[in-house]
C-alpha cells in the first residue's frame, strides 16, 4: 500500500509478555499502514513493557506506547481503552495471542470501512499459525464469502473509531465473554453493520495462560443475564433471564465441570452487579432483535469491496 498511515493498533494484554512480543513482531507486515500501536497492560505483575522491550530489542516498534491499568480492570475495559486514545479513524483491536499474517487481510478490511459508512466493524477469520482457517464452528459465520453477520469475535476486529466511541465501547462490567456480541447488538440498533471477510485471516494461537473452564462457565451465564438487563425489551427479558440462568446446568454437564456451589456464586455475583447494570439499561427495538436473529441464522451476502 503506497498511501500513508491509516490505522492504529490496540492490543490488550495481561501477564503474557512472550505472546505480546510475538504479536508485536507480526505487525511488521503492516509497515506504512500503522500510525501507532497502543498496548494496554491490564494490571500485569510485573509490568509488561520492560520485558517485552527486552525480548524485541532493536525490533521494538518505534510507534509503540503502553498504557497500564493498575490494578486490572478486565479484558473488556482493556480492549476499549486503545480506541478513544487512538489518533486514527480506524483501530485494529487484537488479543496478545494473535499474529497478523499478511497486510492484505488488513487492507481488505480497511477498504470495507472506507467505502461503507454504515459498517461499524469488520470481523476476521481465525487461523492457525500456518494461515489455514480454523473449523467453521470457530468463525464468525460458517460461510465462504463476505457477508453481514451479527457480531465479530473479539480476538481481532477492525472498528470505526468515531462509532465505537459514540457507542461507549465494550461494557467493562462484563469483563470478557460476550462483550463483543452485546456491543454489536447496540450497533445494530443504530443501523450499523458488521462485515465478515472469511479470506481475511488472523492467526489466533490461543494461550492457555489465564484460561479456566469453571470461570468461563460462570462468566457465560452471568454475562448472558447482564446482556438481557442492558438490552432486552422488558417482555423478552422476563423470558430470557431464567432461560439463561438455567443454561448453567446444561453447560456444566456439557463441559464436565465440577463446580460445587457455582450456581449460587453466579446469583450472588449478579445481585452485586444488578444496580450498575440497571443504570446502563437501554432496551433495543424489537426490530433489532428480529434482525439479530436473522443474521445469526442466515448471514446476508456483502457485495461491496473486499
Amino acid at each position: 500500500m503506497t498511501v500513508g498511515p491509516r490505522l492504529s493498533v490496540g492490543i490488550a494484554s495481561r501477564n503474557r509478555p512472550a505472546a505480546l512480543a510475538r504479536c508485536l513482531a507480526s505487525l511488521r507486515v503492516l509497515d506504512g499502514v500503522v500510525e501507532e500501536i497502543i498496548v494496554v497492560d491490564d494490571g500485569s505483575e510485573p509490568a509488561l513493557e520492560p520485558e517485552v522491550r527486552a525480548i524485541l530489542g532493536a525490533g521494538a516498534p518505534d510507534n509503540l506506547r503502553v498504557v497500564r491499568f493498575a490494578p486490572s480492570r478486565g479484558l473488556a475495559a482493556a480492549r476499549s481503552e486503545a480506541v478513544p486514545q487512538s489518533a486514527s479513524s480506524y483501530v485494529l483491536n487484537l488479543d496478545d495471542d494473535t499474529v497478523v499474517l499478511s497486510a492484505g487481510a488488513i487492507e481488505a478490511a480497511l477498504a470495507v470501512l472506507e467505502t461503507n459508512p454504515d459498517v461499524f466493524a469488520v470481523a476476521f477469520a481465525q487461523a492457525a499459525a500456518d494461515g489455514s482457517p480454523l473449523p467453521l464452528a470457530a468463525q464468525p459465520a460458517p460461510v465462504a464469502s463476505p457477508c453481514f453477520v451479527a457480531a465479530f469475535i473479539g480476538f481481532a476486529h477492525l472498528v470505526r473509531r468515531d462509532r465505537f466511541v459514540e457507542l461507549g465501547g465494550f461494557r467493562a462490567q462484563m469483563n470478557l465473554n460476550g462483550e463483543e456480541r452485546e456491543l454489536c447488538l447496540r450497533a445494530l440498533d443504530r443501523g450499523l453493520g458488521v462485515v465478515y471477510l472469511p479470506d481475511a485471516r488472523v492467526a489466533h494461537l490461543a494461550d492457555p495462560a489465564g484460561r479456566d473452564v469453571r470461570r468461563y462457565l460462570h462468566l457465560t451465564v452471568r454475562n448472558g443475564v447482564l446482556s438481557s438487563i442492558y438490552d432486552d425489551p422488558f417482555l423478552l427479558l422476563l423470558v430470557r433471564v431464567p432461560v439463561r440462568l438455567l443454561a448453567y446446568f446444561r453447560m456444566r454437564r456439557g463441559l464436565r465441570v465440577v463446580d460445587p456451589g457455582g450456581f449460587w456464586h453466579i446469583l450472588r455475583w449478579l445481585r452485586r452487579d444488578l444496580r450498575e447494570a440497571l443504570t446502563q439499561r437501554r432496551p433495543v427495538r424489537w426490530s433489532t432483535i428480529r434482525r439479530w436473529r436473522s443474521l445469526t441464522r442466515r448471514p446476508e451476502p456483502y457485495r461491496g469491496p473486499a
